[in-house]
């Protein structure tokens, strides 16, 4: 059933496999030739860190930070096609090796980033506004102060402040959801 499940929703989202393809695409050709590449609005490109000695794939972010991939080079997938290999830490064993990426998996880290720096940006203005900001997870903050003039008023706020459009995106729709209680729980 897998693979049927896999090619309906791929032949469903076109658009998203259309961008994994552009994605490995360039940062193939970044890392086998140099040179800069952009990807709707993401910057790639290979740079060379002389304090560290190390190669580094970088991808800009919209929000001007950005992802790095260490000895990025290029070897050959178990499908026969290009593959992309860093340095980086194996989840399952926790040790640094070399780590093959493709870019369905670099789109993902760059959609990830991207939400990361959106919650970042709300972070840092509800806290500015008297909201102090105790944990988050994902996309969620938890938010521990004394009692407000009304539960429903400060939900409102909190919403208002989390949906503001941010400088580097300012057209990217935004929107929040929350509740009041007196213990964590997940909503």
């Amino acid at each position: 059933e897998l693979p049927d499940i896999v090619t309906r929703w791929r032949d469903a989202n076109s658009r998203i496999k259309s961008l994994w393809y552009e994605m490995d695409n360039a940062a193939i050709e970044v890392i086998g030739r140099g040179g800069c590449a952009t990807v709707r609005g993401l910057k790639l490109s290979r740079e060379y860190d002389i304090a560290q000695g190390v190669s580094k794939f970088v991808i800009q972010l919209p929000s001007g930070r950005c992802l790095y991939y260490i000895n990025p080079s290029l070897g050959t997938n178990q499908f026969g096609g290009s593959s992309i290999i860093y340095n980086g830490v194996d989840q399952t064993t926790k040790r640094w090796k070399q780590i093959e990426t493709y870019g369905g998996k670099l789109t993902e880290n760059c959609v990830q980033a991207i939400a990361r720096d959106a919650l970042a940006g709300a972070i840092d203005r509800l806290e500015a506004a008297g909201f102090p900001i105790v944990f988050h997870v994902h996309d969620e903050v938890c938010i521990d102060m004394k009692p407000y003039d009304s539960n429903k008023t400060m939900l409102a706020e909190v919403t208002r402040i989390m949906s503001e459009p941010i400088s580097w995106a300012p057209t990217l729709p935004l929107n929040a959801d929350g509740w009041v209680g007196d213990f964590f729980t997940k909503d």
